[in-house]
């Protein structure tokens, strides 16, 4: 095996060992970790607005604003579903807002791979209310 082949990250075993793998790095805020699971011209998008970020460095660097954004960010899976070219991830996401005041979100992300690594990431948001009193 030549040393480039040993230096990339081997492919998942199969699209739900990623899935966990992936899942786990953003629970950890390795934002490193997360990209080395991307391929270089890998793209995200929030869905709601407007902006596509292109690239492993404007990903990256919008994943870091993310994570920092929202302190405490943490994933709980709901539900996993995929094959071997995507899979979509159900989960609930839990934060402090830069006010205080605490974050629950219900999110999917619907990730496409391309040679075990993500080529796009959809993210859908949607916030949860607080039950009226």
């Amino acid at each position: 095996m030549s040393s480039s082949a040993a230096a990339k990250i081997a492919p998942a075993s199969s699209w739900k060992d990623f899935a966990t793998r992936y899942n786990a790095a953003w629970n950890a805020h390795d934002v490193p970790g997360i990209m080395a699971m991307h391929v270089d011209d890998t793209s995200y998008q929030r869905h709601g607005s407007p902006k596509v970020y292109k690239g492993k460095d404007a990903v990256a660097e919008q994943f870091g604003k993310d994570i920092s954004g929202l302190p405490g960010i943490k994933f709980e899976p709901v539900a996993l579903y995929g094959s071997d070219d995507h899979f979509v991830s159900e989960s609930i996401l839990t934060a402090t807002a830069p006010d205080g005041k605490p974050v629950t979100m219900e999110l999917v992300d619907v990730i496409t791979l391309r040679d075990g690594k993500v080529v796009h990431k959809s993210s859908y948001f949607v916030q949860s209310r607080p039950p009226k009193t």
